[in-house]
């Protein structure tokens, strides 16, 4: 009696109040996600919605090319009038073209996780609530997608209530992985149409599914469904475009398994015929404007487009990025999740994918064995659709445009997962001699197969947002003035801003080690303008060792939202690079700057003039460990490495001779014969200096290393006559002399760096 009375809860709880709990989750975190990202910043969202504004304000759709500013026009409209229509009553003055002000530091390091200049755009008191103008209509638009996302979490349930009816937490479950997927939840509250391309293929996978459990077949009926979806999926987005291969598949299917053919021919025609009648219009008014039906070739004239056969290694490289902005990469790919949670996310992926393999060729049934041979069909074939994408597109690595097949790959995942709970439960009763029934198990695997996928995923959903998102755009911390302030000073910045206090993290670094700065600000006059802090490391010589450029607040908080009273603590980080020179003593300044203007004079607390920067301190600049000067660990091309370097003198005088040593270790047997270039380069990108020759003049060609050997190689650089006294660079390269291409510089994980590497910075005298 317990038992029956605990069964008919558990029912009652998945089965009826399930799904209403996790969409109003959703809603309610994606509204959260809405109001934390600021407008414009999610991928591509200023396009989208200026397509929107042209629909709604001029009654039209954009035609490619003939735009005054870009936006997503090569897209079929069915987001954008949906949009259009619920923001038509908004009144917007502004021009379609305005944009945001745009912070150029935005991709500082952008694949680090932090808050570092994460924003995009500057964000104003006109997208403060309460909302008005272009800021009303963008959140209504979002809220349009907001309520699209819902109804792709319901059809993921619906299509699992079709395929598992008794076993309602696989429903709920693959629900929440939709619902509560990082990436999906930052999309849903933004303007785009990836999210509509969600629903059409849910609605698809979703009738699909219906029709391979329906008992009466094929009737016209199915064919005006599948031509109305097919139609909006057509206006949706045209990678769903591939989605009539499945639907064909299915049809055909139930036709042979019912013998059926009449019907398939009838069913056939109602789809062409209303898919034709719901989207024919779109590709015939691309056919008259582009002179093809999909548009797709006026978008690689003004867009570009990767040639596929030489983009094939390329995308091969590129599927890890795509499978991060799945689950959880915002903005422009510059706010990632960390590793950890990507890892953990991969491994869910696999153990779900195998398990649903293992029950397909195992314990499923003819019926259930059909629909997981639609989902697993639908996932490989966007899978490729995206691989396709990545080969023609350089913006294709991006696991949104997966998302026609989300909702199948969360029902498989859900299915696998209580496959191998399953699996794993009765290995162990088997291993106890316990003696149980298998539906019983199979209800407890799916029990908690959903109940922990739930709470996993809504768990990791505010994380992203309150862990990552949130942050990325947040302004900086506020301090109190008698709060307990380190290193207390008064220093002033003109009359607008004074440094109240600093921390500096280390007091001795070694080349590649990050230094970390906290400066604490008080506002005494609210600026004129726009004003940029600098942060330099200067050596002896005066010549900058490592430097920041940034807005204040990280590009969170500009001077021109300043006002008297505020008081806030930047911090900041710095990164020594790896071939910075040492030993050495090197001194930490601080100022602001008018952009191509001016900095601001500083002054201490008797207005006594410092200059126009700050010095905060001195580091001291230790070497690497390392049995060369300048220790390195560069890897050119995964065959040669400078492992050290070093200059005969760091200040040289014109007219005389600067000599580099490079010390090189072949990594395996060279067969390449490589010129090694060491340039004398001015800060504007000049030029003044070059020495090219094969190491050590010639008697050690690169071709002769064998691996392990260890080479000294000198280049000379004369300081010609008439070069004005200053800083310069130094850069080295190695060149393959058959093709005149400098080698790329390989990171521990295998991505390219750069072709050239810049070594520290010497003095010209005159």
């Amino acid at each position: 009696m317990c038992a029956r009375r605990g069964d008919r809860h558990y029912k009652g709880f998945w089965g009826r109040w399930g799904i209403v709990i996790i969409l109003a989750i959703f809603l309610g975190l994606a509204l959260a996600y809405s109001l934390i990202n600021p407008l414009m910043e999610a991928p591509d969202e200023l396009r989208h919605y200026r397509f929107v504004r042209i629909l709604a304000t001029e009654g039209r759709l954009p035609v490619q090319g003939e735009e005054p500013c870009r936006s997503q026009s090569h897209h079929p409209p069915l987001f954008y009038a949906l949009a259009a229509l619920s923001t038509s009553w908004v009144q917007t003055d502004s021009d379609i073209c305005d944009k945001p002000a745009e912070n150029p530091f935005w991709a500082y390091r952008y694949w680090e996780v932090g808050r570092d200049n994460k924003n995009q755009y500057f964000h104003l008191e006109d997208e403060s609530f309460p909302w008005y103008g272009d800021a009303l209509a963008a959140h209504v638009a979002r809220g349009v997608n907001i309520l699209i996302g819902a109804a792709v979490v319901f059809l993921t349930w619906a299509t699992g209530k079709i395929i598992w009816p008794r076993r309602d937490g696989l429903a709920i479950g693959a629900a929440a992985l939709v619902a509560f997927n990082p990436m999906f939840l930052y999309l849903s509250a933004a303007v785009n149409n990836d999210v509509i391309a969600a629903l059409a293929g849910a609605a698809i996978t979703y009738s699909s599914i219906r029709l391979l459990n329906d008992s009466h077949g094929l009737n016209w009926r199915w064919g005006a469904a599948f031509g109305l979806i097919f139609g909006l999926a057509l206006l949706s987005k045209f990678n769903l475009a591939a989605s009539i291969l499945l639907i064909e598949a299915v049809i055909t299917f139930v036709a042979w398994k019912n013998n059926q053919w009449r019907e398939w021919i009838v069913v056939n025609a109602v789809l062409i015929g209303v898919a034709l009648l719901v989207s024919g219009w779109w590709f015939i008014r691309n056919q008259v404007l582009y002179g093809e039906p999909t548009g797709f070739q006026q978008v690689t004239e003004l867009w570009g487009v990767r040639e596929p056969l030489a983009s094939l290694g390329l995308a091969f490289s590129e599927i890890p990025y795509a499978f991060t902005t799945l689950w959880g990469r915002f903005g422009f790919g510059q706010i990632p999740l960390p590793t950890i949670i990507y890892n953990l996310l991969l491994v869910l992926n696999l153990a779900g994918l195998a398990g649903a393999l293992a029950g397909y060729f195992g314990r499923s049934k003819d019926k259930e064995r059909w629909s997981l041979t639609f989902l697993f069909a639908n996932m490989i074939l966007f899978t490729l659709v995206l691989f396709n994408y990545m080969l023609v597109s350089p913006a294709g690595p991006n696991g949104r445009f997966f998302f026609p097949a989300l909702s199948s790959f969360s029902l498989l995942i859900l299915y696998g997962l209580g496959q191998l709970i399953f699996g794993i439960s009765k290995w162990a009763q088997n291993r106890r001699g316990a003696d149980s029934h298998d539906a019983d198990v199979q209800k407890a695997a799916t029990i908690f197969s959903g109940l922990a996928v739930t709470l996993g995923m809504l768990i990791l959903g505010l994380i992203a947002l309150l862990g990552y998102l949130g942050p990325a755009y947040s302004q900086p911390r506020s301090f109190s003035s008698d709060g307990d302030i380190p290193n207390p000073v008064t220093v002033h910045f003109d009359n607008l801003v004074s440094l109240a206090g600093y921390e500096v993290g280390a007091g001795t670094l070694q080349p590649g080690e990050p230094l970390d700065i906290e400066l604490y600000w008080q506002v005494n006059n609210r600026p004129p303008g726009e004003y940029l802090l600098f942060v330099h490391l200067l050596d002896q010589n005066g010549s900058i060792v490592a430097q920041r450029d940034t807005y204040p607040g990280l590009g969170n908080f500009p001077s021109s939202q300043w006002e008297a009273g505020d008081r806030f603590v930047e911090e900041i980080r710095l990164y020594l690079p790896e071939t910075a020179y040492a030993p050495a003593e090197i001194r930490l300044n601080i100022g602001l700057y008018a952009p191509g203007a001016y900095r601001l004079a500083v002054s201490d607390e008797k207005d006594q003039f410092l200059g126009d920067a700050f010095e905060l301190t001195t580091i001291n600049l230790r070497p690497a460990a390392g049995q060369y000067p300048n220790p390195q660990d560069q890897n050119f091309n995964d065959e040669i490495k400078l492992v050290g370097y070093e200059y005969n003198r760091q200040k040289v005088m014109v007219d005389r001779e600067l000599e580099v040593t490079l010390y090189w270790q072949a990594l395996e047997r060279i067969e390449v014969d490589y010129i090694v270039q060491v340039q004398l380069v001015s800060e504007d990108g000049q030029i003044v200096s070059s020495a090219d020759g094969r190491p050590i003049n010639g008697d050690s060609p690169t071709y002769t290393w064998n691996t392990g050997d260890l080479i000294e190689d000198s280049h000379v650089l004369t300081i010609e006559p008439g070069t004005a006294a200053g800083s310069y660079l130094v850069n080295i390269a190695l060149i393959d002399a058959a093709v005149n291409q400098p080698q790329n510089i390989v990171g521990d994980d295998g991505h390219w760096i750069d072709n050239r590497l810049l070594l520290a910075p010497i003095k010209v005298e005159g």
